[in-house]
């Protein structure tokens, strides 16, 4: 079981302080309500009501936390030596090259060279209308799937990381759906439990579309952008990004 406020919160030595030891982040740590926690009892009980059947990871993880949200994002001229700061990324020559260059404004950039993990409510894999509100139960049934056969874990504006129903259970084995926001509609197999993907999570510090690059590996649209300028935004940190299939 992965203690979250270790891995995620904590001063000492968790992913919130990677990245507030980076001088080129702006973020609030990581958010997980653990006073809002459902105590396991509670979890069984309610997911007793829908007849459903969560992995062991998921009711850890619930009893810890009420979600957990992970942002960061590049620095600007708001903060001391903020503009200098953020200069080294907005005159990259790669960056003006292949998006500025092309039409693409520095803020849509800013949100590329963007972290987010956002783990959502137990409400929401629980609830169907819920679900359907997140496009996850319409996703489903466009791969041939019963609606609801498909929970959102991980909520992204165009990938979302869910999980199976089968049988009334919920296997823990994770899956990354694309087809929002223009996205090719694809159901990658991502092979890792709820727990891995949290530690895989932690490995990529949550840089945007992370999980995309996880399984795509040099098609992911983020590729070039994690591997030229992961070094830059965490200095600090020794890179291993190699399962991303990025090798320094």
């Amino acid at each position: 079981m992965i203690d979250i406020e270790k891995k995620f919160k904590n001063r000492k030595n968790s992913l919130s302080k990677e990245i507030y030891d980076s001088d080129y982040l702006v973020s609030s740590g990581a958010v997980y309500m653990p006073s809002e926690a459902i105590p396991r009892k509670d979890l069984e009980i309610k997911l007793k009501e829908v007849n459903l059947t969560f992995p062991e990871s998921l009711i850890d993880f619930y009893s810890q936390a009420a979600k957990l949200n992970v942002t960061w994002r590049i620095i600007d001229d708001s903060f001391q030596n903020g503009r200098e700061k953020e200069a080294l990324f907005k005159e990259d020559p790669w960056i003006k090259k292949e998006y500025l260059d092309n039409g693409y404004s520095w803020e849509a950039v800013k949100i590329l060279l963007s972290g987010n993990l956002n783990i959502t409510q137990f409400k929401n894999v629980i609830d169907l209308e819920n679900v359907k509100a997140t496009g996850m139960y319409q996703a489903a049934e466009s791969l041939g799937l019963k609606g609801g056969d498909l929970r959102p874990i991980d909520t992204n504006e165009f990938a979302v990381a869910c999980m199976k129903v089968e049988n009334g259970k919920l296997i823990d084995n994770m899956f990354l759906y694309t087809g929002f926001g223009g996205f090719p509609e694809a159901l990658y197999d991502m092979k890792v439990t709820f727990e891995q993907y949290l530690e895989v999570a932690y490995k990529a510090k949550c840089f945007n579309y992370w999980n995309l690059t996880y399984c795509l590996k040099k098609e992911s649209p983020s590729y070039e952008l994690m591997k030229r300028f992961f070094p830059m935004i965490f200095p600090h940190l020794e890179s291993d990004l190699s399962e991303f299939g990025i090798i320094y």
